[in-house]
């Protein structure tokens, strides 16, 4: 025992002698049979607690202590497999069994040296790369680099020209290391990581080890799903064929685990796939999903099953065919389902991705009250960066950063100034690890999102100066992700979309012409765009319709009447069996003012009418105001006096609940006027319109 005061007593070391012992005596009866091993640590899983991860290096010099050097190096050995057949547990407390896992490992490196015995210490460097590599506990980052280094010391021994099955092997690994890493140039890192698999294919052919290639060909698609470099369409691609390259061996018959992890990644691959129709790869990657869980069940992989589960609610929550709310709907149940098993204790990793997923989910929900809904992504959103710190996992906390920026900026609860406010600080979060260096798509991505935020919190300022200040910040960063934003994408089409948005407003405090001209350039550019075979993926056939709807106002206010119509009357068409319910008001808004501009009162007093059910549906009061203002005011056009005033008095009341005074004051103006008129003809009758 340590002296009283002088720090921490020695552990207790004799129950982990005893489990040492004991495993070393059934190691001698069943050696080579690892599953027999497991199965005696399984039936004393609860020997493997904390205590025992802080007594191993003490119990294994005890045991130890005066033996001669020989017998020293067998229990090196035995401390060596001890640490593999822990790291091969799938019960009990992962982070706890990889921890004790690398201490086995460390212990057996200070007996076996590379000078005394090479190629064991080879195989025990590799092996404790891999259990670096999945480390839970400690600096992520600093655990990948272990793990790499662990790999490299490995290759140092295990040359392809002495052993080129086991060089082979560690390439492979070392591959993995590259892939996960996250110090260092992660473009670069990803390079290393594909090198490292196509060394590994230069031995491990299909003709001599046709699994190993199988294996390595799996990996090496992962790499190419991920990989920064290059056109990410082409690298897409290279990911599918990799998965089916790997499928020809891997066969559900043969190998059903390996089998079942390829279609997950094979569905991966195709949820992210650029080329071919996006809802057919859509479909194809929840088939490859629901494939993969065949043999992924949650009682004999749990930890698999919950991770395919959560790429299905991923592909659900994307889905394009089928109802979008009950798509959704399927997402959230299963992500709930998935949390049973991610729990934050076993699988914090799991865990904090699929909070973020289930975020995503709730952002997008349509079911339910909407303004609940963003307080559950919100919720989702910071639970997740608990585990997904900038430290850590520094990709998925920009990840999260922009995503908390786009539920603040629709948030409902809370004022609206300062929930703008926190969505443009969630992404200039996010921006200072998606770089335009490092990430040119994502951070095109969220310079757009952040450009929306300004735009909208111009619309709430009090001085023409401050609109225009924000405005002017938005059309700076719309153009800067354009330089960026591949054409005819749904970024590039986004950002048209808003550059016009923005321009348009400036337009109306600046009246600089060339500000229009711009505003109508970038809105024709985002409609010519969109080709028919986007019309089926969501954002962009929303776009298409709400793009329509803006310029065609646009046309109509600058005397293009009926071209401007035209666009307006497609965009309420396309729009009436969308979920952009909103989208849909302000069509049919727009398209009464069109009518109106073209004195055809009676379909603009139908148009307004239509527009009002739908906010009023909605409870969207800003366009229940502006639509009982402006169908009263087609009322009395019309001859319609009382039912005019009684809309306009109601569009009083809204403006009032809006705390828009000036529009207050227009509408009592207008009413007064009215009235005097009606006075003075002795008019005012008491008809009501139908």
């Amino acid at each position: 025992m340590g002296k009283a005061g002088f720090g921490k007593s020695t552990p207790k070391i004799r129950p982990a002698k005893r489990l040492i012992l004991g495993f070393g005596e059934h190691f001698a009866q069943t050696e080579g049979d690892q599953q027999s091993q497991i199965q005696f640590l399984v039936a004393r899983r609860t020997d493997l607690n904390e205590s025992l991860l802080e007594a191993l290096p003490a119990a294994f010099e005890a045991l130890a202590s005066d033996k001669t050097s020989e017998e020293r190096h067998k229990l090196a050995l035995l401390a060596a497999v001890l640490g593999g057949v822990i790291y091969h547990l799938q019960s009990g407390d992962r982070g706890l069994n990889l921890e004790l896992s690398i201490k086995s490992y460390q212990q057996a490196l200070k007996a076996i040296r590379p000078t005394s015995y090479p190629h064991e210490w080879a195989d025990i460097q590799n092996n404790l790369g891999l259990a670096y590599r999945e480390r839970i506990r400690g600096d992520r980052a600093e655990n990948l680099e272990h793990a790499i280094s662990a790999y490299k010391l490995a290759l140092e021994v295990r040359t392809r020209e002495a052993f080129p099955q086991d060089w082979a092997m560690i390439q492979d690994n070392l591959g993995g290391g590259y892939l996960k890493r996250i110090r260092g140039d992660r473009a670069e890192s990803l390079e290393h990581a594909i090198s490292a698999y196509k060394l590994a294919l230069e031995v491990r052919t299909r003709e001599t080890f046709p699994q190993d290639w199988a294996t390595t060909q799996g990996n090496l698609g992962a790499a190419y799903i991920s990989r920064i470099r290059g056109d990410r369409a082409e690298n897409l691609e290279y990911a599918i064929n990799a998965y089916q390259l790997a499928l020809q061996v891997l066969t559900c018959e043969a190998c059903p685990k390996d089998w079942a992890g390829l279609q997950n990644n094979l569905g991966a691959a195709y949820a992210s796939r650029i080329r071919g129709d996006k809802a057919e790869n859509l479909e194809h990657a929840i088939s490859a999903y629901k494939l993969a869980l065949e043999v992924r069940t949650r009682e004999t992989f749990s930890q698999d099953w919950a991770t395919t589960q959560g790429n299905l609610g991923a592909a659900y929550s994307n889905r394009i065919r089928g109802d979008r709310a009950e798509n959704l709907e399927q997402a959230i149940t299963i992500y709930q389902r998935t949390l049973q098993v991610h729990t934050r204790e076993a699988f914090p990793q799991d865990w904090a991705t699929t909070q973020g997923n289930l975020g995503a989910a709730y952002s997008d929900r349509i079911r339910g009250d909407r303004a609940e809904n963003l307080e559950q992504a919100i919720s989702a959103y910071q639970l997740a960066l608990q585990i997904h710190t900038r430290q850590t996992f520094p990709e998925d906390w920009a990840r999260l950063q922009h995503n908390l920026g786009n539920a603040y900026r629709e948030r409902i609860h809370g004022g609206r100034d300062q929930n703008l406010k926190l969505a443009i600080d969630y992404y200039n979060h996010s921006a200072q690890i998606f770089t335009r260096a490092a990430y040119p798509y994502k951070w095109a991505n969220n310079q757009g999102h952040l450009a929306e935020a300004f735009i909208q919190i111009a619309s709430i300022q009090a001085t023409t100066n401050e609109k225009l200040y924000h405005l002017n910040k938005a059309i700076d960063l719309l153009q800067a992700a354009l330089t960026v934003s591949v054409l005819g994408s749904p970024d590039f089409i986004d950002s048209q979309y808003r550059l016009g948005n923005a321009l348009s407003r400036r337009y109306e405090h600046s009246q600089n012409s060339k500000d229009l001209e711009q505003a109508l350039k970038a809105y024709k550019i985002a409609l010519d765009a969109i080709s028919p075979e986007h019309y089926n993926r969501q954002k962009i056939w929303q776009a298409l319709p709400a793009t329509q709807t803006i310029l065609g106002h646009r046309l109509v206010r600058e005397g293009q009447w009926q071209e401007g119509l035209q666009l307006l009357l497609n965009s309420v068409h396309q729009l009436n069996n969308s979920d952009d319910q909103l989208a849909h008001a302000n069509a049919l808004f727009q398209t009464g003012r069109a009518h109106e501009t073209l004195a055809d009162l009676h379909n603009a007093r139908v148009y307004y009418r239509d527009a009002l059910r739908l906010y009023t549906h909605l409870d969207y009061l800003p366009g229940i105001a502006n639509s009982q203002a402006e169908l009263g005011q087609a009322l009395l056009l019309q001859g319609h006096a009382s039912s005019g005033l009684g809309m306009l008095a109601k569009a009083r009341d809204s403006y009032q609940q809006l705390n828009k005074p000036d529009k207050v004051a227009e509408m009592e103006r207008v009413c007064a006027d009215m009235k005097q008129t009606l006075s003075e003809q002795n008019l005012l009758t008491l008809e009501v319109l139908a």
